[in-house]
């Protein structure tokens, strides 16, 4: 019966206090209660959270626990932020001076930048070298002497940081090495084949010693023509 007493005293208090004090919130959590803090404050004192209750952690994070008397009031910082109150730039980030926001450095900065963009950069990756006007600017290997293609079958196709061999047309790759489509050992069989067919049946017009002689005669210039072409061009598969 006391218990109830009290319990209804007190809502008569609340409700008469509601009228003056429209602030629920405030006037049931934070007064009554002192369960809860005003807006960017925290801790049993409801002190301010770092960087101030206007702009708390400046702007560029988030207050943990703000509004809760348990709250721990330290900044959480949106990504390229640090600091206690969120004030400076995370590493690989720089402060644009336009509009004094964090910005990561360019992708094609090797470590910490000094500057927004390419220019910003003080070493380039791997692809790239650092040019007066531009900053990190692509290497044309195709166009450096000692870089690119060593094969004079293949053609150099240059790419942002890197760059690629490919074969001339009418060739393809074949063990690392370019050589005429179509173009291999077994095809060289048939040919040299093909003459063998064509010379023995000539030698029904020759004698046999002579028939002979021309058939050895011309297998072997005929082999040694193949193999000195294609190994002159760098597309004999099994050389």
């Amino acid at each position: 019966a006391v218990v109830s007493t009290q319990s209804g005293h007190y809502g008569r208090g609340f409700f008469k206090k509601q009228k003056s004090h429209p602030d629920v919130h405030k006037l049931l959590c934070i007064e009554t209660l002192q369960r809860c803090c005003p807006d960017n404050t925290f801790g049993k004192e409801c002190q301010e959270c770092p960087g101030g209750t206007t702009k708390p952690c400046s702007g560029h994070g988030s207050c943990e626990g703000a509004g809760d008397r348990e709250g721990k009031g330290t900044c959480n910082c949106d990504m390229g932020y640090n600091g206690t109150t969120c004030d400076t730039c995370k590493d690989m980030f720089i402060r644009n001076a336009e509009n004094n926001e964090c910005e990561s450095c360019s992708s094609l900065c090797e470590g910490q930048c000094v500057g927004i963009g390419p220019k910003g950069c003080t070493q380039c990756i791997k692809g790239y070298e650092l040019d007066e006007t531009e900053g990190c600017k692509d290497i044309d290997e195709c166009t450096k002497e000692g870089m690119g293609c060593g094969d004079p079958l293949e053609d150099c196709v240059n790419s942002p940081g890197t760059f690629e061999c490919v074969c001339k047309a009418g060739y393809h790759r074949v063990q690392g090495k370019c050589q005429l489509e179509g173009t291999d050992f077994t095809n060289i069989l048939i040919i040299v084949g093909v003459h063998v067919v064509l010379a023995i049946l000539g030698i029904s017009s020759l004698g046999f010693r002579g028939a002979l002689i021309f058939v050895l005669f011309y297998l072997v210039s005929m082999v040694a023509f193949i193999i000195a072409k294609y190994h002159k061009e760098g597309t004999l598969g099994f050389w």
